[in-house]
């Protein structure tokens, strides 16, 4: 399953990419024809200074530049080397047909002698075309070059000009190109980034999918011993249904006691569930840390005492602290059950607390053995238990301190684990008042 996300996740990605990496290339191109669209208007504007400048009426005469004097040498020049002036002349090479008012060829002029055309006749003819179609504007073709064509009328006579954008035609052609190999390229480059997006994105999913199959397997595992002595106890009654409830009550105190640890089991397996789903509503307010920790100390007391425990207790009096009382006087318990569990023979476990710069410190402690730096980072692992043995013989499943690791982070805490090289475990619950 996370492999196929993970490629419909790099799909995802590259077709972003590819559509992000479409508009840009699309952009620059569209600029491009644009600015060369430009460029075609100011040839055509240049064209018509240069050819029709006594048909354009008074206004525009005095607007656009005047050709040279014919009648003054110093200032004549050809008509071409007014592509050069600044302005809106244009660079390009341009060629002009007068049509007579039958719509014939009379004069072919050009923007400079090196721009003449050799296929005059031809131009000409073209020209006749392109009137007789009526139309404006348009592309065309001649002897291999690339034209674009006006219809331009001034007073009583009428134009049609010739733009040369053969080299302007193969740029974009070029430029076209380009940018589709560019793109390409750039996808070829980020296909493996984005893999590498795609696992980075996955991990998580990744992670919380194994913690759940883990979290299932588990969750089977503990549920079928208690499954499989019920239904070995209920064969035992059943095969003597003669005798009396009396007479067979140690088999139906072994059913309670079963019962009792699934009971246990399913209710810490729907806490975490809720809590996961942040359905576990808090109930905030000040309340008296120090004699909720002082009352679950009193009720484990008994507890230790039975297995052999001290419980020796370091609790700042009066501190008042902001939280969900219900469920730190649960956290203290997990920590203090746990201690007692895994305690040494004859260890004494320590419950202290303190308010250190206004941060309520809870820390439990007992001698035990020693738990590695690896394994500490696993202890907050639902079902995790450092006995590799697995079983629950200690009246725990491993989910209690996932449950306390659970409290700690809603009330926007830290609950960590250190262990000393003499084997002595220390829980520590550190959290702010809300």
């Amino acid at each position: 399953m996370i492999k196929k996300l993970r490629i419909r996740i790099t799909i995802v990605i590259m077709i972003g990419l590819t559509v992000l990496i479409t508009a840009f290339v699309s952009g620059i191109y569209i600029f491009m024809l644009h600015s060369e669209t430009e460029e075609t208007d100011k040839a055509v504007n240049s064209a018509m200074s240069a050819v029709m400048p006594e048909d354009l009426p008074k206004q525009d005469k005095e607007q656009k530049p005047q050709p040279p004097d014919a009648s003054d040498p110093s200032r004549r020049t050809d008509p071409g080397s007014m592509r050069n002036r600044p302005g809106s002349r244009s660079s390009r090479s341009w060629i002009a047909v007068l049509m007579s008012s039958e719509g014939e060829a009379k004069e072919v002029t050009y923007s400079s002698p090196y721009s003449k055309p050799d296929n005059e006749d031809e131009i000409s003819s073209a020209a006749e075309d392109i009137i007789a179609q009526n139309s404006s504007d348009g592309y065309i073709r001649l002897s291999d070059i690339s034209y674009r064509y006006f219809i331009k009328k001034a007073g009583s006579k009428t134009r049609v000009i010739f733009i040369d954008r053969t080299n302007q035609f193969e740029t974009m052609q070029r430029l076209l190109f380009i940018l589709i190999i560019v793109g390409i390229g750039a996808l070829v480059v980020l296909s493996p980034i984005s893999v590498m997006i795609s696992g980075w994105i996955a991990r998580p999913i990744s992670e919380a999918w194994s913690k759940q199959k883990e979290f299932f397997a588990n969750a089977s595992h503990e549920l079928k011993t208690p499954l499989t002595v019920i239904s070995a106890n209920i064969d035992v009654i059943t095969s003597d249904p003669d005798r009396t409830v009396a007479e067979q009550a140690k088999w139906f105190d072994y059913i309670h006691s079963e019962t009792v640890k699934m009971s246990k089991l399913i209710n810490q397996m729907l806490y975490l569930s809720k809590d996961d789903r942040e359905e576990t509503e808090m109930l905030i307010s000040d309340f008296n840390v120090s004699e909720a920790l002082e009352g679950v100390c009193l009720s484990t007391e008994a507890v230790a005492f039975e297995k052999g425990h001290a419980l020796t207790t370091d609790i700042e009096p009066d501190v008042t602290a902001r939280g969900d009382r219900e469920m730190i006087v649960r956290l203290a318990n997990i920590l203090i059950d746990n201690a007692i569990s895994h305690s040494s023979q004859s260890g004494d476990i320590t419950v202290a607390f303190r308010r250190r710069k206004g941060r309520n410190i809870l820390a439990v402690s007992n001698p035990g053995e020693y738990i590695s730096p690896d394994e500490l980072s696993r202890l907050f692992d639902r079902f995790y238990r450092t006995d590799k043995s697995r079983n629950s013989s200690t009246g725990g499943f491993g989910l209690g301190l996932s449950i306390a690791k659970a409290i700690a982070d809603r009330h926007k805490g830290t609950l960590t684990a250190a262990c000393t090289a003499e084997g002595v475990t220390t829980f520590t619950f550190t959290w702010h008042n809300r």
